[in-house]
């Protein structure tokens, strides 16, 4: 499988990790530009971040050219559209409605054999969360579960879970310390300016991570 978990896309790490991906999938796929697909974590009316994911995509020498909204706007054209994607986006934003939306259109299995196949998936801090095996870590960075999501489990692609934006002054509050302890899993804590990227069968660390029970 071909996976990156990050936090923030316009870091120097965050991009590292994005471009190794396309790179790896360069030699496999005769395609150029290679061709990514993009799910909203929730409704983008004005497309803003997708838009903004696009012009990334574009310096980075690729083509961000399928959109997949999971609420109002879904369609079954688009998300063949985006299986036919040497890569998948899965974007940031609301951790516990990206899951909803996602386990409403039956996308998990379908995302999980996506991967398995070998197509590549990037994901953005609520979409980092969602490649694991569940988003229970989603509460260390601050999201609420305003919908009410009682199954909390995901793709289960890697065999830790991942929190984004972790920074050094989380890691030394006691109230922090006190959340972490409930976690009996590996748990990745991932600053902005780090990432994971999964190519080799191994997972390969840029930047500065905490890991918790490694």
């Amino acid at each position: 499988m071909k996976l990156a978990l990050l936090s923030d896309p316009n870091t120097e790490n965050g991009q590292a990790a994005i471009n190794a991906l396309l790179q790896s999938l360069i030699g496999v796929n005769k395609r150029s530009p290679l061709r990514v697909g993009y799910i909203a974590s929730q409704p983008d009316p004005h497309r803003e971040f997708y838009q903004q994911a696009q012009h990334m995509y574009q310096t980075l020498g690729a083509e961000l050219s399928v959109y997949l909204e999971l609420e109002g706007g879904f369609s079954q054209q688009s998300v063949e559209r985006l299986l036919n994607c040497d890569a998948i986006h899965l974007s940031g934003g609301d951790t516990y409605r990206f899951l909803k939306g996602l386990k409403n259109r039956k996308l998990l299995p379908v995302l999980r054999q996506y991967a398995i196949n070998g197509g590549g998936l990037i994901g953005i801090s609520a979409g980092a969360m969602i490649m694991t095996p569940s988003i229970a870590s989603a509460s260390l960075c601050g999201d609420i579960n305003h919908c009410g999501l009682d199954d909390l489990s995901a793709l289960n692609l890697v065999d830790f879970m991942f929190a984004p934006h972790i920074d050094q002054a989380q890691l030394r509050s006691d109230q922090f310390q006190q959340q972490l302890a409930v976690f009996k899993q590996q748990l990745c804590l991932c600053p902005d300016d780090a990432s994971l990227l999964f190519i080799t069968g191994k997972v390969e660390q840029l930047g500065v991570c905490q890991w918790h029970l490694l």
